[in-house]
């Protein structure tokens, strides 16, 4: 409650209603579940030491059961030392429908050196001496993903499993190591470099379907013509049909300038993805069609 009593005596914000009772709603949500469902024991990030200690003294003045505890865990912070979670957007989920392997596995990947380090100390289950190994082959080579590539493989296993583990891996040689046709890939929000179509045009629906997160559903019977596939993906008002006969659309890597060509869905899918296909606007802009 020292934090409350803080806000308080603050002769310049004070405190909301909402913040001073936010304690006193954990504690009594803690009894609920003690109640309910026998819950007598927590895990939480160092930042709710506080809800934690006063939900377990809560249980024991007020009801009959008398033991209730917590354990606090270090917070995943990134390298200038701010939480990662959903009120900062930066959240990772075990549920592979919210965070898919392949986004697991890159979350881990791409960590930055010391970032990785801390991590794999605290998640690897690794023997020590072996995680102490691990870490001085990673402090003699900075730069070159010792520790991540380690931690990133051992939990995307242990989460999503090894076909999951699999998934990621595949995904990740099609974006990144694609030698024939590498292109700056942008989509929402993440820039990455994507590998040749031949990567592409190897993995599966599902792995695609990670790969991307999102895609533009088009109804197959919806488009007649190449103008209107470009038309029916453009999120803004400029007409695709008219871009596109300047060159800036690809449908799987191959340039199409004429609006007026007929389509074919079937044609234009993945081998391995019969209701999927991959456009381009430009050089940077890549979606995921999926036909319906």
């Amino acid at each position: 409650m020292g934090a409350v009593k803080a806000r308080l005596e603050d002769d310049c914000g004070g405190i909301s209603f909402t913040e001073f009772s936010y304690q006193t709603m954990q504690a009594y949500d803690w009894a609920m579940l003690l109640k309910k469902y026998d819950c007598r024991f927590q895990i939480g990030g160092s930042d709710q030491l506080g809800h934690l200690d006063i939900g377990a003294h809560y249980i024991k003045r007020t009801c009959d059961e008398k033991f209730a505890a917590g354990i606090c865990l270090p917070l995943v912070t990134d390298s200038a030392g701010n939480k990662l979670g959903k009120s900062t957007g930066g959240e990772v989920w075990l549920s592979a429908e919210m965070t898919s392997p392949f986004h697991f596995y890159q979350f881990l990947r791409q960590l930055h050196d010391t970032e990785a380090e801390q991590m794999y100390r605290q998640y690897s289950l690794a023997p020590w001496e072996e995680v102490l190994a691990k870490v001085e082959e990673h402090r003699r080579n900075l730069g070159k993903w010792v520790a991540q590539d380690a931690l990133a493989i051992e939990l995307t296993r242990i989460v999503h499993g090894s076909e999951g583990l699999t998934t990621a891996q595949r995904c990740s040689r099609a974006l990144f190591q694609g030698m024939s046709q590498i292109l700056c890939f942008l989509w929402v929000c993440h820039s990455v470099l994507l590998g040749s179509m031949e990567d592409i045009r190897s993995l599966s629906e599902n792995e695609l379907l990670s790969l991307f997160g999102n895609t533009v559903k088009v109804p197959r019977n919806h488009v007649k013509t190449m103008g209107d596939l470009a038309d029916h993906t453009r999120s803004d008002k400029i007409k695709g049909s008219m871009l596109m006969t300047k060159g800036a659309f690809k449908v799987n890597g191959k340039k199409i300038v004429d609006n007026t060509a007929e389509l074919d869905v079937e044609k234009i899918c993945l081998p391995e993805a019969p209701d999927l296909t991959l456009i381009c606007w430009g050089k940077r802009k890549f979606q995921l069609v999926q036909w319906v």
